[in-house]
């Protein structure tokens, strides 16, 4: 009697050993792979989390044959359950990785797109500039033209971008570029100085 009640209780036992074991590695593997530390430390926590597992199903088998099944039924589902888990989170990460790098890219973009909105506006609210340099609000000048056309056509993507699922940063980017070099082609042509430059003074 006594027997047949102690075999359920090293069953469970060991059990809760595997599991644990389990648990640990993958707990330990992801949270290796979230701090993003050497590879190499983190297949060896696996593949020593692993061992240890292995080494406690082939130990329950022996000393208990009985419940070898189910103890390897366990082991294995466990094994499956966590490492599962472990790369469902590494996708997680990866995603929102890449979500942060689109929202700095967006956000440089941004940037860069304000920065010339910005030089543009010394041109037409500050009198003193907007007299010295008349070409740079007067559209019958082909630069001057072609970047009012940079300007809207940058406004628009941005705008597009924004609603895009795929955040359409491709095409708002080359819209930047292409305003960017606009304006200095419209500064040139003006015989202006950067207003960067003068920002900078």
């Amino acid at each position: 009697m006594t027997t047949l009640l102690a075999i359920p209780v090293q069953t469970a036992l060991a059990v809760v050993v595997i599991c644990a074991l389990i648990a640990l590695t993958a707990v330990a593997v992801s949270r290796g792979l979230e701090r993003d530390q050497d590879r190499d430390g983190i297949f060896w926590t696996g593949f020593t989390g692993g061992f240890a597992c292995l080494g406690a199903m082939t130990g329950a088998m022996v000393v208990i044959p009985e419940t070898a099944a189910v103890t390897g039924l366990t082991g294995l589902l466990g094994i499956g359950m966590a490492a599962g888990w472990v790369w469902r989170g590494e996708q997680e990460r990866g995603a929102r990785r890449r979500r942060q790098m689109v929202e700095r890219e967006w956000a440089a973009l941004r940037a860069r797109h304000e920065s010339v909105l910005q030089r543009w506006v010394s041109y037409e609210l500050d009198p003193a500039v907007a007299i010295d340099y008349p070409a740079m609000t007067d559209l019958r000048q082909a630069e001057t033209a072609q970047l009012v056309r940079a300007m809207r056509r940058a406004a628009v993507l941005r705008e597009q971008a924004e609603t895009a699922d795929d955040g359409g940063a491709s095409g708002y980017e080359s819209a930047v570029a292409e305003l960017e070099a606009a304006f200095e082609a419209a500064e040139q042509a003006a015989g202006a100085r950067s207003t960067a430059h003068r920002e900078d003074r």
